[in-house]
């Protein structure tokens, strides 16, 4: 698996369980127990939940499925300067505070991944070969491209486009119960 897979799966898995979480919602503001806005504003509240623990489900799937190990750059200044000085450059120039990496150390991940929340705490997944060997001329630019593509990438407008569908959802869920208990007057 990959970290990107992991990260899809983490999508997947967070709308679904919005999307279960508007059935028993829309029962709720069938029976007057909550109001529309509150439905909507818990749906919300639930996705910006979903947000905020993202970096720490990646996390925990990179020590668990990759067996990855997380360095400073003090530890990368070790064993790579040359890849320290690049990553703290390109870090300084994107304005991104405390990168730290995931190594790992199967020689069959190729990726490079990153991820983190709102610009802070940022995260670069990488094989140990970028660790032991010399920057070459063809790494250096796939390195400023993941550190340019997490500074612009926003995990936040994912889950607010989760909560504005599942908001639709439960309002047709709403309104087809509505459908199924209303009454037809008598014609006298």
């Amino acid at each position: 698996m990959r970290p990107s897979r992991a990260l899809r799966l983490y999508y997947g898995a967070t709308f679904s369980l919005g999307l279960l979480l508007t059935v028993p919602l829309a029962h709720w503001v069938r029976a007057d127990d909550v109001g529309m806005r509150g439905a909507a504003i818990l749906i919300l509240s639930v996705n910006v939940l979903f947000v905020m623990i993202l970096p720490l489900v990646m996390d925990w799937a990179e020590s668990r499925y990759f067996k990855a190990r997380f360095l400073a750059m003090e530890d990368v200044a070790k064993d790579n300067p040359e890849l320290a000085t690049l990553l703290t450059s390109q870090c300084e120039k994107l304005s991104l505070p405390g990168l730290k990496l995931a190594v790992v150390d199967e020689g069959n991940q190729e990726e490079l991944f990153s991820y983190g929340l709102w610009r802070n705490n940022p995260r670069l997944i990488l094989s140990n070969q970028f660790l032991k060997g010399s920057i070459e001329k063809e790494v250096a630019p796939s390195v400023e491209a993941e550190l340019t593509r997490f500074a612009n990438q926003d995990h936040t407008l994912v889950f607010l486009l989760f909560a504005g569908f599942q908001v639709m959802v439960q309002n047709l869920l709403v309104y087809f119960m509505s459908l199924g208990t209303a009454t037809v007057p008598f014609i006298n």
